[in-house]
């Protein structure tokens, strides 16, 4: 009798076990791929959170406001700093990984050096352009030194990003896991310590924090890069050819992303020009969350920007927007709990001095599941190889966002922030869909490429 049971039980198991691996199996590779990574942005999240709150409470409301509005500063610098050269990377090189390995090694070679040599310069002249005229800028002394730091900030996290640009551009998105979990963890850790001894200061929080674990997260993703993809300087002539593609398609992603993180960022600096520190710290905090939560987003950015890219027919293109609508709405439906969730739990991790920011914070919660929805529709310029799409409704999304801030907050405080995010949101989304409408009804379906129409890459590929 007990062999009977054990043999039940086992069957038991095995026929769970079979379903699990039916359903896993019945998932799209683009869910399997953003499972993972979004399964590493939550524990990201979750060591990343308890460096958060350490920081917010050390540091206080208004000096927290000042720690994210140099955030702020960092984020538009970076993607500044990378003139829209790692997303163009991950889109040239998932087109030849893995059927061309050499190809895509050829190529992920020289966007890591032509984006190391892009970054050094931008970051000294930042440096020295603060160190020689920043006293003629209308800015707050303390805040003036905090600059320097912050821009060496920027070069770390860029030379981390790239790594794991290759590592997205490649498909690995278990190593792309662990990069960011490095950094996590090692931030979670030197911020617990920080704190107990007392050290936990605004600018432990920018060298130790920021610099320091994105440098060991690029040391570590060194490491794991897949076999065939090294990081050795390619012949002049291949750089030159690469180069050039790279900047001709990256060129418009730069001003599409630059005017895509002002839109990010531009809310909170609107915010501290017209709220008091304590008010600008509250909203800080509220987009911080914010920010943890649109990791589901980012995820899907992440995973689907190779798909996107690499779409071919009408068939493709309407089997990605059902599924991406799907999961999308799946997503958000499981994102609303957060709603009541989120008083209780801003009081008693941050304290009562940031109860302020729980309305904020529910009202951004909004913002972000609708940005969940739209987000696979916002990268179908991949596909129609039409970046200047994303370049005009970014500058859109940033003049929305420009005068219904300038409006509303005077007004109505933080709040008109939030309500100048969606209606800029809103704005782009639209205005990027019928353009892509307007494209698809003069050019049909097929990605407008003028390599695709002479051929793959004849003569100005050295391969």
């Amino acid at each position: 009798m007990p062999r009977a049971n054990k043999g039940t039980a086992a069957w038991k198991k095995g026929h769970i076990a079979a379903r699990i691996g039916r359903f896993t199996h019945a998932l799209d590779p683009a869910t399997r791929a953003w499972s993972v990574v979004l399964t590493g942005n939550i524990a990201r999240l979750a060591l990343g959170l308890v460096a958060s709150i350490l920081i917010a409470r050390d540091l206080g409301p208004a000096t927290y406001g000042v720690f994210a509005v140099l955030g702020a500063v960092a984020a538009i610098g970076g993607v500044v700093a990378d003139v829209g050269l790692t997303d163009t990377a991950v889109k040239r090189i998932a087109s030849r990984w893995p059927a061309d390995v050499s190809g895509a090694c050829q190529r992920g070679q020289v966007f890591f050096w032509l984006r190391l040599g892009i970054l050094a310069p931008v970051v000294l002249t930042a440096c020295l352009v603060i160190a020689f005229v920043g006293t003629a800028m209308p800015l707050p002394s303390g805040f003036r030194l905090l600059l320097p730091l912050t821009f060496l900030g920027v070069a770390a996290t860029a030379l981390s990003s790239t790594i794991s640009a290759l590592l997205q551009a490649t498909g690995h998105f278990r190593r792309f896991a662990v990069v960011m979990l490095t950094n996590a963890a090692l931030s979670m850790a030197l911020a617990v310590a920080l704190h107990l001894l007392g050290r936990l200061t605004i600018i432990t929080a920018l060298v130790i924090l920021g610099s320091g674990t994105a440098l060991a997260a690029f040391a570590v993703g060194v490491r794991l890069l897949p076999e065939g993809i090294t990081l050795s300087f390619p012949s002049v002539r291949a750089f030159r050819v690469e180069a050039r593609q790279l900047l001709r398609f990256g060129r418009w992603l730069w001003g599409s992303n630059v005017l895509a993180m002002l839109a990010a960022q531009l809310d909170l600096f609107l915010v501290s020009h017209w709220s008091a520190p304590t008010a600008v710290g509250a909203y800080a905090l509220a987009l911080n969350l914010a920010s943890k939560v649109n990791v589901v987003n980012h995820s899907l950015f992440t995973v689907l920007l190779p798909s996107a890219a690499g779409l071919r027919g009408r068939r493709a293109l309407r089997h990605y927007l059902r599924r991406s609508l799907v999961r999308s709405g799946l997503i958000g439906i499981a994102l609303l709990p957060l709603f009541p969730l989120s008083g209780p739990v801003i009081t008693l991790f941050y304290g009562p001095t940031y109860t302020p920011a729980a309305q904020l914070f529910r009202l951004l919660l909004g913002v972000v599941i609708f940005d969940l929805v739209v987000t696979p529709l916002l990268l179908l310029p991949y596909h129609y190889d039409r970046p200047e799409v994303l370049a005009v409704a970014d500058a859109l999304r940033v003049i929305a966002l420009a005068l219904i801030g300038v409006w509303l907050i005077p007004i109505v405080g933080p709040a008109g922030a939030v309500a100048a995010r969606l209606g800029a949101g809103v704005a782009g989304a639209a205005l990027l869909l019928a353009l892509l409408a307007r494209h698809q009804e003069t050019d049909g379906d097929a990605p407008f490429d003028a390599a695709a129409r002479q051929g793959p890459e004849r003569s100005s590929d050295p391969r």
